[in-house]
């Protein structure tokens, strides 16, 4: 067992326990068959019984969580229900879940339990629990990995991307993804020592629990990445964001600019869906001064428009055709439907990841 992974199952465990405890302290009930490896890539499954009445749980265990998790968890979990037996929901444990947070699991119906106290289970025909409010004791905020720092979220996009390129040699790696040379060596390092790489052969290994390391990259893009490459927001007078986004597209290719959409934009050229009611743009480059001129925007906080300065040469794909408009990866795609969080950005992002990511990235 590597010794970052053994402290994470340790703060893991931990967690279940502690939030069992809560639930155990306020209804009189067995907790019954943990199991720390569930069904289809979960944690965990327990059976909860009550009086006359038994519960069954795949459970999954978070820390710091975040709302691009939940929206994650949600379309995790659909895709997985049909395949769940009719009596199994799903619980989520974690370390804290403030009432934003809660109150969103509970609109959505996620049962849920934090080591805090706070707790929503509702399942019939008779279990119905809920409580708010509860504070978790203060300590010392643990320090992040360094591998969900920008630069390892900026190689493990690329590995999520390409899970076989995790075999070339360093400098090519570098290469590929526009990180340092030092960065390939202990963004490896970091992956192996907490569990995420398994030797095959001499000097080989593969990429595993994609599922989780995915969980975790989502989360990181939402709030250590994106701010990262977040380059301005702006309004275009017209109002009307297909045709700006017509236009920057004929604007890009006379100044030879790679650009790519993301979001719901990004979505409806490859799915047809949706687009949404903002348009967010990943470039090579920005000259902000020059561009406002040619494009006549205006620079707005909050303007339907924003420009993110691309991370890694993996950000801009080339179309199939130069007709085509160029859309980002639906990793990134995904990521940012997750980000901006409308309904209907999640309903979108659950039909990118049915047909995109859950037979790739989802499974190992």
């Amino acid at each position: 067992m590597f010794p970052d992974m053994t402290k994470l199952l340790a703060q893991e465990s931990k967690i279940v326990t502690s939030s069992l405890e809560q639930l155990k302290a306020v209804h009189p009930l067995r907790i019954v068959n943990v199991k720390r490896e569930g069904e289809q890539g979960w944690d965990g499954e327990l059976t909860i019984k009550t009086t006359g009445e038994t519960y069954r749980y795949l459970f999954e265990v978070k820390t710091h969580l975040r709302p691009q998790a939940i929206h994650h968890l949600l379309i995790r979990a659909h895709a997985d229900r049909k395949r769940w037996r009719k009596a199994t929901e799903l619980l989520l444990l974690a370390d804290y879940i403030n009432p934003v947070l809660a109150n969103q699991l509970k609109q959505a119906g996620v049962n849920f339990i934090d080591t805090a106290g706070n707790l929503f289970l509702k399942r019939s025909p008779g279990l119905y629990l809920y409580i708010e409010g509860k504070r978790p004791p203060l300590s010392p905020k643990d320090k992040p990995t360094r591998l969900f720092q920008p630069s390892g979220l900026t190689l493990l996009f690329g590995l999520l991307v390409e899970p076989e390129s995790i075999n070339r040699p360093y400098r090519d790696l570098a290469g590929e993804n526009g990180v340092a040379l030092g960065t390939v060596g202990w963004v490896k390092r970091d992956l192996l020592e907490q569990g995420y790489l398994e030797p095959t052969a001499k000097d080989r290994v593969r990429l595993i629990r994609r599922k989780e390391l995915f969980d975790r990259w989502v989360q990181g893009y939402a709030s250590r990445l994106r701010p990262k490459c977040f380059t301005g927001e702006y309004r275009d007078l017209r109002n009307d964001l297909p045709t700006v986004a017509k236009t920057f597209g004929h604007y890009a290719m006379q100044q030879a600019l790679s650009w790519s959409l993301t979001g719901g934009f990004g979505a409806d050229v490859i799915i047809h869906h949706y687009q949404g009611n903002s348009l967010t743009l990943f470039v090579e480059s920005w000259q902000e001064k020059e561009a406002l001129k040619n494009l006549k925007w205006l620079p707005v906080s909050g303007g339907p428009i924003t420009i993110l300065k691309s991370f890694s040469p993996r950000v801009i794909q080339k179309p199939e055709s130069q007709h085509r408009i160029p859309a980002a990866h639906p990793i990134l795609i995904y990521a940012e439907l997750l980000h901006h969080g409308t309904d209907r950005d999640r309903e979108t992002a659950q039909l990118m990841y049915k047909e995109f990511l859950e037979d790739s990235i989802a499974k190992d």
